[in-house]
């Protein structure tokens, strides 16, 4: 009754306060959510700030309860921040429940935080399984999987996964970066590598700080039979004597098997090259011997052995396998000195002309020959026996074989010696080593002696009058030869018409008279021949002795001759010669004079270097010599006896003299025609006059001649000009001709009259202008101001005055340039020059001025065509760079290899040259670094992997710039959007969960929220939910699309009290390309005091000893197993005495009374009347336990 009382009054005492205080409340969002903290914060950071509300506005102090939680933070009381106060680690604890309280000094608010550990990459990837070993025959295929390694990373996300690669990269093995599959990449071979030791590298994919761990991979080959033997010690060539013994070995072939894990035996084979089988090769030993008898000199031998032999790998039967490998022996014999020399006959016979020179070279085929070589093949070759002098031979030297030659060593003589015998000889070192052979030359007789005559010359005088038929000399000449070859016969040469030989004996007879005048010596060439057709000539020479028998003759039958008139030296008028064709004294001649026709006192004649010259001592008068002729006879007498005579007439003309010039009517002409004149037109008329009288110098003999032009003729005879062609004033206006008449005079004696004529040519307008110095081509800067000089254009007439005055004018018009119609000076109008003017017409007439030209005469006169100023407009840069194709938008799928080009820009710029030279460049600031471009050709490259989670959209600013002086700039926006590929996994944040649930919670119950996210972009980006593990009997399920776990049925602690499901989020990409982001949520049933628990046993009793020390076991209960619960969980009382006085026994509680032993009153625990009153040293206590649970 009194517990009931004191019970009450604190139920009201309670309600009571309650009426009178409002606790405080907890504002914070996280506490009916979570709390993240990453597991990276640092010591000390303040992680948040609790917030609560008074409803009286009183202070509040906040606090955080619990061991563990205390172990994490602190807070500060009066602000509720909250501070971290040791370092998280996610892997070791990824959740846990925190306490917090607020009081107002009056009541304490506690309520619990769900803090989710976030996670960070902070963990590098663990292999599992080392060391890593595996052992693979050297003939894997390529392509084939041969190990896994395996690896795992306890951080979520990118951080989380783990890729593999080789470092540094293999050249024959291949890691899958995912599954960290080894694959072969390229034939293995055992004979060059046994083994590899790779490193493999394990890196997660966290992008800002991957961490990567290395392990070793250990490949041992093995060996397999794939490789053919080979030979040792090559190349085999060996060189052995001629006379080896049978069996003598050669060598031994060595080969051996290339495979050497387990090399196999060989067999040794002779393939060919093996003649007559003179070699044996022992099967397995490799031994070479020679099988039979040897002989250098056996043609079949002479050039050795080329042995072709086979080394074959032996199966363990020793049975031949497959694998074999063939090589060449080379065998050379060594000579031995067994054979003589030889010559290829034994006899040589040969007949040869005796007129073979020294050295000619015997048509024999000697041969000497020593089958032996080397030393052993060395010997002498030389010659005995009579008159062998006469011959030599070579070589006398010979090793092995020679050819040898005989040749002439003295001149032969038939006459002498006509046939030869010796011996030739071939000794070697060795005395019966000795070659013979008799050697028969016989000599042909040849004609090889000229006829000699007994004198070089035969010389004979006889007078011209011998009669013919007189024997005059005889020749005589012998021959050396014998035989018919020394019968001599006589010819002449030239068959002479006065002589004649007797061929056999040689006399010589005159045939024919002689003449001293007409041949005074004969030489005549005798020819004498033997009857082998040699020659010999020689000369016979006859001298003609003269007789008195011819009369002088002159050397023409009549002579003229000349002088002048009053010459007052003597003149030579006439030279006389005659011959006479006897000889001394009978041709020597005197001249004389026998007859003159007038003034016979003035010639005479004298001999002056063999002829007669006729002079005349005394002036002449021509007036006074009739027809001035002269005429004489003269006469030559030889000194013979009788002497003989001849005459010559002799005719001497007097020369007039020549005194008198010609004269001219007027000494200047002056005179004026129109260039228009036809050509052949009288000009002028001339005359001169000569007071000479003779027709030789007089007035008849005048002839006139002009100088100073081809443009007229003058008439000799008449002296009238004319003109010779068409006139031009405008290449000639003025003539100055010189006329001269000259008389028959010769010489210094020619008398000459000199007049001028000046011709004036009158114009007529005839020419149009005539343009110079074409093509015109002007330089002229674009935008020139207004009267800017362009060109000056030049014109010619050669007409005079008016009808040479050029007037200029541009037609057509042209608005762009003016001209001075006088100078011909072009200068800019002041209308824009604009190089890059898109219009046709103004283009045109910007770059061409056609300009004509007319003179002033009358009618005037155009130039034939135009002529046209061709103008280069010089560039300005006066245009800035345009975008063709910009700004405009690029699409890019990410992942795009690097150095891919996606993107042209085109520019242009009008101006020319460096004007509108472009360079392109990316602006600074810009992301330089993931794209590269071409400044020259405009094209846009990928200089990085692009990645649109990480940057989706660029903006490239480009500018473009000229080359000129003062570039001009322009600029414009590329925009370069990253398309999405599905490269991005779903990742749970977090990837596990931690939901402890009440067994009571209804159905479709909420579990837990999964935030799972996917960087990726549109249906790569949406996910799906499933469960894929962990739910066998259908507790669960997940929203399909909202992530969201919730319970489908009822749950009950004591059938399944945790489970594991695994969640799988799948993204939308492509079939074939999704992936999938996987967590697991761990889920704690909780129990609900739905069970009563129940003793095994109806009593326990037990005994204690009353010294027992507080505390101390006396008792293990044991719970029925309906219970999960350990027993910490229960609470253990006596009946009567309650856990708490203020609140009632719980239910449902069990009972139990349990008598206990007390050895005294000490140590009873009840405190009861009867251990205090009677103080009992033992007894006993009935206590009735209760077990509740909490």
């Amino acid at each position: 009754m009194a517990v009931a009382k004191l019970l009450l009054a604190f139920l009201f005492l309670h309600s009571f306060c309650e009426g009178s205080n409002q606790p405080p409340r907890f504002l914070n969002y996280f506490f009916s959510t979570y709390l993240l903290i990453y597991e990276d914060t640092p010591i000390g950071s303040s992680v948040a700030q609790l917030k609560a509300d008074d409803p009286e506005g009183e202070p509040l102090i906040y606090g955080v309860s619990g061991q563990e939680a205390m172990k994490y933070f602190v807070v500060t009381k009066e602000t509720g921040v909250v501070w971290l106060r040791q370092q998280l680690d996610r892997e070791t604890k990824s959740e846990m429940q925190v306490e917090f309280y607020v009081s107002d000094n009056q009541e304490v608010v506690k309520d619990t935080v769900n803090i989710q550990i976030g996670d960070v990459n902070d963990n590098a990837p663990n292999f599992h399984g080392q060391p890593y070993t595996v052992n693979i025959p050297e003939d894997t295929p390529v392509g084939r999987s041969i190990f896994m390694v395996n690896a795992s990373d306890p951080d979520q996300g990118t951080g989380g996964s783990v890729l593999f690669s080789f470092q540094p990269p293999s050249a024959f093995f291949a890691i899958d970066g995912a599954r960290g599959t080894v694959t072969v990449t390229r034939a293995l071979d055992y004979e060059t590598t046994t083994a590899y030791q790779l490193t493999v590298n394990a890196t997660d994919q966290d992008k800002m700080r991957p961490l990567s761990r290395l392990a070793g991979l250990a490949i041992t080959i093995t060996d397999i039979q794939d490789m053919d033997p080979i030979f040792t010690n090559l190349p085999y060539s060996t060189n052995i004597e001629e006379d080896v013994p049978l069996g003598y070995e050669v060598r031994k072939i060595t080969a051996i098997d290339q495979d050497l894990g387990r090399p196999r035996g060989i067999g040794y084979t002779i393939i060919t090259g093996n003649t007559n089988s003179v070699f044996a090769l022992d099967y397995i030993s490799g031994s070479l011997t020679v099988n039979g008898q040897l002989d250098r000199e056996n043609p079949l031998y002479s050039a050795g052995f080329s042995l072709t032999v086979r080394a074959t790998e032996l199966n363990d039967d020793r049975s031949p396998s497959r694998a074999t490998v063939v090589t060449t022996f080379t065998i050379l014999l060594i000579d031995k000195n067994d054979n003589a020399p030889k010559f290829n006959s034994s006899e040589y016979r040969v007949r040869i002309t005796e007129l073979a020179q020294v050295g000619f070279a015997l048509p024999l085929f000697i041969q000497a020959e020593d089958k032996d070589e080397g030393v052993n093949s060395m010997f002498q070759v030389f010659l005995t026996g009579n008159n062998s002098e006469y011959f030599t031979i070579s070589p006398t030297a010979v090793q092995g074989r020679a050819d040898i030659r005989m040749r002439v060593a003295m001149p032969l003589d038939f006459e002498q010696i006509r046939s030869f015998s010796f011996s030739l000889y071939a000794n070697e070192s060795i005395s019966d080593h000795v070659g013979f052979a008799r050697v028969f030359i016989e000599l042909i007789n040849e004609n090889d002696n000229r006829p000699i005559f007994s004198r070089p010359l035969y010389n004979i005088s006889l007078p011209e009058n011998t009669p013919p038929g007189t024997s005059l000399l005889r020749i005589l000449a012998t021959d050396g030869d014998a035989g018919t070859f020394g019968i001599v016969r006589y010819y002449f040469t030239d068959e002479p018409d006065q002589f004649s030989i007797d061929e056999e004996t040689g006399w010589v007879v005159l045939q024919a008279s002689l003449d001293y005048e007409l041949m005074r010596r004969f030489t005549l060439t005798v020819l004498a021949k033997d009857g082998g057709g040699e020659e010999t000539t020689g000369r016979v020479r006859v001298n003609v002795l003269d007789v008195n028998d011819n009369a002088p003759l002159f050397q023409k039958e009549a002579y003229v001759g000349s002088l002048r008139e009053n010459e007052q030296t003597v003149q030579s008028v006439a030279r006389i010669r005659a011959t006479d064709e006897d000889s001394p004294p009978n041709n020597v001649l005197t001249y004389t004079i026998i007859s003159v026709s007038a003034f016979p006192d003035y010639f005479r004649i004298i001999m002056v270097e063999g002829y007669a010259v006729i002079s005349v001592i005394r002036p002449l008068d021509y007036e006074m010599v009739p027809k001035g002729m002269i005429y004489l006879t003269v006469m030559a007498k030889d000194g013979g006896n009788p002497a003989l005579n001849s005459t010559v007439p002799v005719t001497v003309e007097v020369i007039d003299e020549n005194d008198n010039p010609p004269e001219f009517s007027k000494q200047s002409y002056i005179i004026k025609i129109p260039e228009n004149i036809i050509a052949g037109a009288t000009v002028l008329l001339v005359n001169a006059t000569d007071l000479d009288a003779s027709r030789e110098f007089g007035q008849a003999s005048l002839i006139y001649s002009l100088e100073g032009s081809s443009q007229f003729r003058l008439n000799s005879r008449s002296g009238e000009i004319t003109t010779t062609a068409l006139l031009d004033r405008e290449l000639k206006s003025e003539y100055i001709l010189i006329v001269r008449a000259v008389d028959g005079g010769v010489g210094p004696q020619q008398k000459t009259g000199i007049a001028t004529v000046n011709i004036t040519i009158l114009d007529i307008n005839d020419n149009a202008p005539m343009w110079r110095d074409e093509p015109y081509n002007a330089n002229v800067v674009e935008m020139s101001p207004i009267n800017t000089d362009v060109i000056s254009v030049l014109a010619v007439d050669p007409d005079n005055g008016e009808n040479g005055t050029v007037i200029y004018s541009i037609n057509p018009e042209n608005p762009f340039y003016t001209i001075n119609s006088s100078t011909g000076k072009i200068r800019t109008s002041g209308v824009t020059l604009d190089r890059e003017s898109t219009n046709p017409r103004d283009t045109v007439l910007m770059r061409t001025i056609v300009v004509s030209a007319v003179d002033r005469g009358t009618p005037p006169l155009r130039a034939s065509a135009s002529t046209t100023v061709f103008v280069n407009l010089l560039d300005l840069n006066d245009n800035d760079p345009t975008f063709l194709n910009l700004p405009s938008v690029a699409e890019v799928p990410e992942g795009l290899p690097i150095g891919s080009s996606f993107f042209r820009i085109q520019v242009e710029d009008p101006d020319e040259d460096k004007n509108g030279l472009i360079t392109l460049a990316l602006q600074m600031g810009m992301p330089r670094l993931d794209f590269y471009l071409n400044i020259s050709t405009g094209v846009l490259t990928s200089s990085a992997v692009l990645d649109r989670e990480q940057i989706g959209q660029y903006q490239l600013r480009i500018i473009a710039y000229d080359s000129g002086r003062f570039p001009r700039t322009s600029t414009s926006t590329l925009t370069v959007i990253v398309l999405d590929v599905n490269d991005e996994t779903p990742t749970f944040n977090p990837r596990v969960y931690n939901v402890s649930l009440k067994e009571s919670v209804p159905r479709d119950h909420t579990v837990a929220r999964l935030s799972c996210f996917d960087n990726d972009a549109g249906l790569n980006a949406e996910l799906s939910y499933f469960i894929t593990d962990g739910n066998q009997d259908g507790k669960f399920s997940v929203g399909f699309r909202d992530g969201i776990v919730r319970t489908v049925v009822g749950l009950d602690r004591e059938t399944q009290a945790a489970y594991t499901l695994i969640i799988e989020a799948i993204d939308n990409g492509p079939a074939g390309s999704r992936r999938t982001g996987t967590a697991t949520v761990f889920v704690e049933v909780q129990d609900v005091n739905d069970n009563r628990p129940i003793f095994l046993q109806n009593s326990y009793e037990t005994s204690i000893l009353e010294s027992v020390p507080r505390g101390t076991s006396i008792l293990q209960i044991v719970r029925t197993p309906i219970r999960a619960q350990p027993l910490p969980h229960l609470q253990l009382g006596l009946a009567g005495r309650p856990p708490s006085t203020s609140q009632a026994l719980p239910r449902p509680a069990a009972r139990l009374r349990v008598p206990v032993l007390f050895r005294g009153p000490a140590h009873c625990q009840e405190g009861c009347k009867s251990c205090q009153q009677q103080r009992q040293p033992q007894h006993h206590h009935d206590g009735e336990f209760w077990v509740v649970d909490v």
